[in-house]
């Protein structure tokens, strides 16, 4: 190989810099009809040891008429209701949907609210939770005035990792922190795809997984959990190995 070759593949490889991760292939742990089950996705959690995973479901429009259902489910296992949720889980959302990472003011997300008109809204790419309807009072503010709409937008080195049409932002729904060492973040990207991104603000994109919520990092940092939407009312929760 003369010099020149060389130096035509050294520069490209300059030019190719690595990925932000390496993706493995996603796996289906268990499929979600929600009109089945009478519920709208709001929380998933990993456990400890990462061999399960927490999903909840609520029901219901208003504080007083909630009705909150439980299940967790193991790989390649169908959900298993259970009476409430565990103590882990509760754990796991806190770091999870926490506003900035693990307290690191450098990592901090920040909320960008802007008043639309209706017209320029019409054909965007909302989010499941918002074509759902209302979960909570405090989360669903739906307020039209004048035909204008308001668009609540998490922003994160500049990214977009959360997007709410007409209602309040519910936090964790649209992301995931990673475990502290790693230093990144898990999110629903404008495009619906599974994205991470690093703290330099660098992303990769999930191949294939699309339509997806509630995106969470397992605490050993090697697997990436969400809900996948494969219908009007189903969903598959899908784990994607990183490295």
């Amino acid at each position: 190989m003369t010099r020149a070759v060389l130096f035509a593949v050294a520069a490209v490889l300059l030019q190719s810099p690595s990925p932000v991760v390496r993706f493995g292939q996603a796996v289906t742990w268990a499929e979600v009809d929600t009109s089945h089950l009478k519920g709208r996705p709001a929380q998933l959690a990993w456990s400890d040891d990462g061999s399960t995973i927490y999903l909840q479901l609520v029901e219901g429009d208003t504080v007083k008429n909630l009705k909150f259902r439980h299940y967790t489910v193991q790989r390649d296992g169908a959900l298993k209701p259970i009476d409430a949720e565990p103590i882990w889980a509760r754990e796991y959302w806190k770091w999870k949907s926490a506003k900035t990472f693990f307290g690191d003011p450098d990592l901090a997300i920040e909320v960008d609210t802007q008043h639309q008109l209706l017209d320029d809204l019409n054909n965007r790419n909302r989010t499941v939770y918002l074509e759902s309807g209302r979960l909570y009072e405090t989360v669903v503010a739906s307020k039209r005035n004048g035909g204008s709409i308001v668009v609540n937008r998490l922003l994160l080195k500049s990214h977009i990792i959360g997007e709410f049409i007409d209602e309040q932002v519910f936090p964790g729904y649209t992301f995931g922190w990673s475990p502290r060492e790693l230093g990144m973040i898990a999110y629903r990207a404008q495009n619906g795809r599974l994205t991470v991104m690093n703290t330099f603000g660098e992303t990769e994109a999930a191949p294939g997984l699309k339509d997806v919520l509630l995106p969470g990092w397992s605490e050993d940092g090697e697997s990436i959990a969400c809900l996948e939407r494969i219908a009007r009312n189903k969903f598959a929760v899908m784990v994607v190995g990183v490295q």
